[in-house]
């Protein structure tokens, strides 16, 4: 079935169910969070979730419809941001977010037992405790008080992966209190595996087989992580808390490819292997935390803390496979290590009556030192290749003072005006590189709420953005999925945009789910992408100015409010098209690496007298392109689709069993290389690749204590 046949029908499904289920829509029951305050909470407690017998919050949160896509995936990573300003984290813990940058508040709710959670608040509005976007719902998990309370989750399962892998995995959490002190710990150890299959076939341009390269990658390594949270509150209402984490990750992966000659008879004749083995590790540690006080009735202060460490150790050696033997060609080495440190300070004040005002300072220094070696092996010893930008350490001392004033002159309405003033200073030093930078950015924004009813929420944003450097792009660095090195870029600047969005939320009657809708808009200058280096190369640069525009559509429904099948259905649309000049043709196409659309649909069905629960999620994301030098690609995905089965063991323990990527996920390349450039447009080859990862089947026994 084509993709776009597939998107359209899932698109025009969502939009059906939208139209359906508008007229279902009443006023729901909720509450507002002060007299003043138009956010709208729709509030969870325990006893709502009694009959599922939840493990941890996360369990929790899977039962309540437009709670989608706030939880980390498999371990995803949320997108980077310039600072604990621009943090996009949607989770409050007791009112509060979870202070860090790699402390993850969705990791620390998988580990959060569920005796612990109070109840559960799902908020539509502007939360002031958090930076968020305008129209973002904010997931507030209540715990309980009591001195000496105490409860744990253990897990134990194991993964079992296509290629014939098999894997243990095992956890153990606990969270109590004495006094005025609450703490959660936690330790895991998991798999860390992605076996994939990658085929190429090379083409002339008239479509004659030149060429076909296998390549098998396999990995033997674990990840190890330990987290902890400690939270004090004294009786005059300050509030103290420090997080820790720490991850531990050895590499071990072997990439074996085996290139085949068509003599152009039809059949293929092997040309050689290469093998190459990838050893090291990754190691991560975070402390961070918060500081809360009330200065008066009207005013409070909070502070928030960051400091983490990242090393990378890595060493990859290349051997041609001699029907046994292994002969040594080369290899690289990479070493690395980059920090952050943040500071932020902020007073909330009540000036008045429908007016609040908040006056901050953040600061930070980032540093990255990073040192890459390349050697090949002659007469059984290694003699060194040398590369331009290989190493660089990298300093950057970063100050944002920032006010927002938040109006509501009306019942309903809420009108938030803002300004952010960052000043950075960048300094870059390494063999072949010495320079110093200074930025300075003014960020205004406009946030606007109205609540039609209390139902019924609709908003306006404008603000000026600014995104954030990676400091990986500054020095030179391997592409491993094609055996090249790409030229770092030290004057790389962040991109800037214009960000307009309207769109509009609608809760449905008693919990019964959510639709929600927006349309954006962004002129984007100093787009990110591949640019021009020398007359032979291609390096990671800023093109100019570029537009990106969408829609997207999500809703989350109920079942069990309206019939007797207790399900969630969800689902989300985000269509999306961009322009941008290409720098090597002149040509206006897409940004580089933007799908044309995301697709997701989730649904869960709890059989309570039963026991029983099962339920399945389904992504797919459109075609992107890529442009360099003398290479232009065309990518496409398939669909990931996953399934779950849970059943009751006993009273506090579920088994769990799951298969994931079932359909095994198929990333398609089309790369058409061009002599001696794309601006020649004279093709000499086509590339068609096949990256297939394999599927992942397991199981999960969580019981608390």
């Amino acid at each position: 079935m084509p993709p776009r046949f597939v998107f359209k029908s899932v698109f025009l499904g969502l939009s059906g169910l939208f139209l359906s289920f508008v007229s279902l829509a009443q006023e729901p029951e909720v509450r507002t969070r002060d007299d003043d305050d138009m956010a709208s909470v729709v509030v969870y407690d325990s006893e709502y979730f009694a009959p599922y017998n939840p493990i941890t919050a996360e369990d929790m949160l899977n039962r309540i419809p437009g709670t989608e896509g706030l939880l980390g995936n498999f371990g995803q990573q949320q997108e980077e941001r310039r600072g604990l300003r621009s943090n996009t984290d949607q989770i409050l813990i007791d009112g509060k977010r979870l202070t860090g940058k790699e402390n993850q508040s969705s990791s620390f709710l998988e580990k959060l037992p569920a005796k612990a959670v109070e109840r559960i608040e799902l908020i539509t509005g502007n939360v002031r405790e958090l930076d968020t976007d305008v129209g973002v719902r904010v997931i507030n998990v209540v715990l309980k008080e009591g001195a000496g309370t105490g409860s744990g989750v253990a897990q134990i399962g194991a993964f079992t992966f296509s290629s014939g892998q098999s894997r243990p995995m095992g956890s153990v959490a606990y969270n109590g209190s004495s006094g005025d002190l609450s703490y959660t710990v936690s330790a895991q150890v998991r798999p860390s595996l992605s076996p994939a299959d990658v085929i190429d076939v090379i083409q002339s341009p008239a479509g004659d087989r030149l060429s076909v390269i296998e390549e098998e990658r396999r990995q033997k390594q674990a990840q190890y992580e330990a987290r902890g949270a400690l939270t004090y509150n004294w009786e005059g209402g300050q509030t103290l808390q420090v997080n820790g984490l720490v991850t531990y990750f050895p590499r071990n992966n072997t990439d074996t490819t085996t290139t085949f000659l068509d003599p152009g008879d039809g059949s293929l004749n092997e040309a050689g292997t290469i093998v190459d083995r990838i050893r090291g590790d990754d190691t991560t540690w975070e402390i961070s935390g918060d500081y809360s006080q009330s200065l008066s009735k009207s005013m409070n202060f909070t502070g928030l803390f960051i400091y983490s460490q990242s090393t990378v150790d890595r060493d990859n050696e290349n051997f041609s496979r001699i029907v046994e033997d292994l002969l040594p060609l080369g290899g690289d080495t990479r070493a690395q290590t980059s920090t952050e440190k943040i500071l932020r300070g902020t007073i909330n004040w009540n000036i008045a009556k429908k007016h609040d005002l908040e006056l901050g300072v953040e600061g930070a220094i980032n540093t990255l030192d990073k040192d890459l070696g390349f050697f090949s092996v002659v007469n059984n010893l290694p003699v060194d290749i040398p590369i331009i930008n290989s190493d660089q350490k990298i300093t950057e001392d970063r100050v944002e003072a920032f006010t927002t004033h938040s109006w509501k002159p009306i019942y309903g309405l809420e009108i938030e005006t803002g300004v952010a003033a960052e000043y950075s200073s960048l300094t870059q030093i390494g063999s072949d590189v010495g320079t110093e930078r200074t930025f300075t950015f003014v960020k205004p924004s406009l946030d606007i709420w109205y609540n039609t009813d209390p139902a019924t929420q609709v908003w306006f944003s404008a603000r000026r953005d600014v995104g954030q450097l990676d400091f990986d792009d500054f020095v030179a660095t391997v592409n491993r999925e094609d055996n090249e090195v790409l030229s770092g870029n030290p004057e790389l600047a962040p991109e800037k945009s214009w960000d307009f969005e309207i769109g509009a939320e609608r809760r449905l009657s008693d919990g019964a789910g959510v639709i929600n809708g927006r349309v954006f808009y962004r002129r984007v200058d100093d787009v990110k992408d591949l640019i021009p280096f020398g007359l032979t190369d291609s390096q990671p640069g800023n093109l100019g100015s570029g537009d990106h525009y969408g829609a997207e559509l999500e809703t989350s429904i109920r079942f069990g409010r309206f019939t007797s099948v207790d399900a969630v259905l969800s689902g989300s649309v985000l269509v999306q098209d961009s322009k941008v000049q290409d720098p090597f043709t002149g040509i206006n196409r897409r940004f580089g690496n933007q799908p044309e659309y995301e697709l997701s649909l989730e649904g869960r069905h709890d059989v309570k007298s039963l026991g029983l629960s099962y339920g399945f999620d389904f992504s797919k994301k459109g075609p992107t392109l890529e442009s360099d030098y003398n290479e232009f690609d065309l990518k496409a995905t398939t669909v990931d689709m996953r399934l779950f089965l849970e059943q009751t063991i006993t009273q506090g323990t579920i088994l769990r069993m799951f298969w994931a990527n079932m359909l095994k996920v198929t990333n398609k390349r089309e790369r058409t290389i061009f002599a001696p450039n794309q601006a020649s447009g004279i093709v000499d080859r086509v590339a068609f690749r096949e990256d297939e990862r394999g599927w992942i089947a397991g199981f999960r026994l969580r019981t608390t204590f």
